[in-house]
């Protein structure tokens, strides 16, 4: 029996429009998203005195890590979907209700650590804690039906979705500022804007239902958590080194520079999106991954050439004229730190596809190594801002490589065992 080769995503890319608008509108939905969140960070830090400011900035680190099971169940519900189910409307089912199980235990977990938190925040009282999980409770929700609307492959609602949950999330944070003008209740209002998320979230997704038998879904949530939990580190890990250890007047230019490589990374996320429903497949795989890598690289690296042709204009052009004085022309490091990044995440997602543990526990090594590298630089009074980006970078090149090491693995084994059949015309 022979199969026919799934075409690459470079030839559908380029011979359908139906496969390049939806990267492009999911792309679009997550950026407008992070420059939402960023332009909420500026507003906060406007409207709030610094001593409030510091407390608010302190729950929202706590919340990024919080939104770790959202991305969790958003990425199990697309690869169980793109795995293919005789009966899809009990797999519907399954993933609400393992979605509203995943919420309930955000829940839990956090009342369970209001205290710890209030003492390690030193925190006037627990009411912006318990606002923090009424956050946390329909986000997670809002990752399942994410999840659901990628892995049946409707992106056009998937970047609707996305896009009311952030217009709503931080139209609800700055309303809660300026009416209250204190973190909590800028709590409130984000917690409003996510609960009405959710609800539009399982309305758009075609109001699915609730059944029984959702113990696999739960245990492969868990588990794809717990790998994006160190990706989330990583990605942020060099700005909050950063903030420790250099001076104050070098972490204002480094926040800055670090734009350059978020934009980098979120670029390119509708690829992944869309290309994650079909990683679930052993035969996508090795056909759709390698030009997949190589199209998330060739956005990356144009996105850096244009950071190295503009220079030590590129600091000042977003940050304005007090920037650049450390960093000079090399804000293009950011950049390819940004595309590493990316390329990361994406080969950890057919990891996980895959059920491979290795994938995961890379990515903690690397964050690992990266500490540790930055902790030695410091030691030896040898930290600057390029140090950092470059323990980044370092760390980055190796998580990489190696995933393109066992990835060429992968293919040739899969070419071994089974004949490459020319598609029928």
């Amino acid at each position: 029996m022979t199969t026919t080769p799934a075409p690459s995503v470079v030839r559908s890319l380029r011979q359908s429009p139906r496969a390049a608008v939806p990267a492009a509108l999911v792309s679009l939905a997550l950026l407008g998203v992070n420059v939402l969140a960023y332009g909420f960070t500026v507003v906060a830090a406007r409207l709030l005195a610094p001593e409030a400011y510091g407390e608010l900035a302190a729950l929202f680190a706590v919340l990024f890590i919080g939104v770790v099971p959202m991305t969790g169940l958003q990425t199990a519900g697309a690869l169980t979907l793109g795995r293919g189910a005789d009966d899809q409307r009990l797999v519907l089912s399954r993933l609400h209700a393992t979605a509203l199980i995943g919420a309930a235990s955000v829940g839990v977990l956090g009342l369970l650590a209001v205290g710890p938190l209030v003492a390690l925040l030193h925190l006037q009282g627990p009411s912006t804690v318990f606002w923090l999980v009424a956050v946390l409770v329909p986000h997670t929700l809002v990752g399942g039906y994410d999840g659901i609307l990628q892995g049946s492959g409707r992106y056009g609602r998937l970047a609707a979705v996305a896009s009311l949950f952030g217009l709503l999330k931080t139209g609800g944070g700055v309303t809660g500022l300026l009416v209250g003008g204190t973190p909590q209740s800028a709590l409130i209002g984000m917690a409003i804007g996510c609960s009405c998320s959710a609800l539009l979230g399982w309305i758009v997704t075609g109001r699915p239902g609730l059944a029984r038998g959702v113990r696999k879904h739960v245990v492969a949530a868990a588990r794809a958590s717990g790998a994006l939990l160190g990706l989330v580190l990583l990605v942020n890990l060099d700005v909050i080194l950063a903030r420790h250890h250099l001076p104050a007047e070098l972490v204002g230019e480094y926040a800055v520079a670090s734009i350059f490589a978020k934009v980098a990374f979120w670029l390119p996320q509708g690829v992944s999106v869309v290309l994650l429903p079909r990683l679930a497949n052993a035969q996508g795989r090795r056909r759709l991954l390698p030009a997949a890598v190589a199209l998330v690289a060739s956005i990356g690296l144009v996105i850096t050439a244009v950071t190295a042709v503009l220079g030590a204009r590129a600091l000042p052009l977003v940050g304005g004229g007090e920037y650049g004085d450390a960093l000079g022309g090399a804000t293009w490091i950011f950049a390819l730190l940004g595309t590493l990044l990316s390329l990361a995440q994406l080969l950890l997602y057919s990891g996980i596809a895959a059920a491979d543990r290795v994938a995961g526990i890379a990515v903690w090594c690397a964050v690992v190594l990266e500490a540790t590298a930055v902790e030695v630089l410091a030691a030896r009074d040898r930290l600057t801002v390029l140090t950092v980006v470059g323990a980044a970078v370092g760390a980055s090149v190796l998580l990489v490589s190696t995933g393109l090491l066992r990835l060429w693995r992968a293919h040739v084994a899969g070419a071994d065992e089974q004949p490459v059949v020319a598609a029928p015309l």
